[in-house]
């Protein structure tokens, strides 16, 4: 199938979607505003990201038809270590009622379990069951589960998550997990694809210097080939994660880069170039990294 700016996957999502993730509440708002002008239709925010309002107001702003958009956010689901309290099911219904107001949405079209940190997370995904019927979200999913958590979620027979949104570049390709997906009709949804880059949260306290030394392979390949191809090196590994079937986030606060990201659909990667970019592989996440924890290997014994 041939990929184009209109191309969604099967839950209606646009393919390529603008991410909210350390944006101020300002920040949110322009740049909300500004993806949304520039042509997104897919923006996608979490109730961790502490801008929700600005989300909002920027979406409000645009002056776009709720029904050409696609939202997506997130439910924290609480975690010890961080002195965060477990949501219950009750808990976990309020969350997204509150975002709704923060974001000025009747519903959102995706909503999701941040990850797997809590014992609770089977109570939680119950939750998403009925915040569904409720209607006040349209689709629901998960996000940083490996198979073993998306198994929890199968063995208590209850309904199938329709997507999971997980770290996915060229050193993180999961490949047994996107199978596992794919054979299970989950949608799969890729966060930080730039992670590998030189450029990749250079903010000071953002933490893109963490394990800079495994990036150096995969960065003189990326070069090599955007360079042969003559598009940014950013362009690259958003087209590459398209062309592993995976809708894929971007994010940037310059108007001229949101632009440029938004636009994955004049060139294509060879089975070559493909190939040489998966070969890059060591299954290292690198997003959560300056937080000292992989959230796929988080997971507490679920509450008896």
């Amino acid at each position: 199938m041939k990929l184009s700016e209109k191309s969604q996957n099967k839950i209606g999502m646009p393919l390529v979607g603008f991410g909210t993730y350390q944006l101020s509440v300002e920040q949110a708002e322009s740049c909300v505003n500004e993806a949304l002008k520039a042509g997104f239709r897919h923006i996608d925010s979490a109730e961790g990201y502490n801008n929700e309002e600005g989300t909002g107001k920027g979406i409000k702003a645009s002056g776009i038809n709720r029904d050409e958009l696609f939202v997506t956010t997130k439910v924290f689901p609480g975690f010890k270590q961080w002195g965060a309290p477990d949501k219950d099911f009750k808990t976990t219904i309020e969350t997204l009622k509150k975002q709704l107001i923060q974001l000025q949405l009747d519903h959102v079209d995706l909503y999701l379990i941040h990850a797997p940190l809590s014992e609770l997370r089977l109570e939680q995904w119950e939750a998403l069951i009925e915040l569904k019927k409720m209607g006040l979200t349209k689709h629901i999913g998960v996000s940083n589960y490996n198979i073993e958590a998306l198994n929890e979620i199968f063995d208590a027979d209850l309904t199938k998550p329709e997507a999971n949104q997980i770290e996915f570049h060229p050193l993180c390709n999961r490949t047994e997990l996107t199978q596992f997906m794919i054979d299970n009709a989950i949608n799969p949804i890729a966060y930080s694809s730039l992670a590998p880059l030189s450029t990749w949260r250079t903010e000071e306290g953002q933490g893109g210097n963490v394990l800079f030394e495994v990036k150096k392979d995969c960065q003189s390949v990326t070069r090599e080939i955007s360079k042969r191809l003559g598009v940014s090196e950013a362009k690259l590994l958003l087209r590459w994660g398209l062309q592993q079937g995976y809708a894929v986030l971007t994010k940037s606060s310059k108007p001229e880069r949101i632009k440029e990201n938004l636009n994955l659909f004049d060139f294509e990667l060879s089975n070559e170039d493909m190939i040489h970019l998966n070969k890059l592989n060591q299954n290292q996440p690198i997003a959560w990294a300056a937080n000292g924890l992989n959230p796929m290997e988080e997971a507490p014994p679920l509450k008896k």
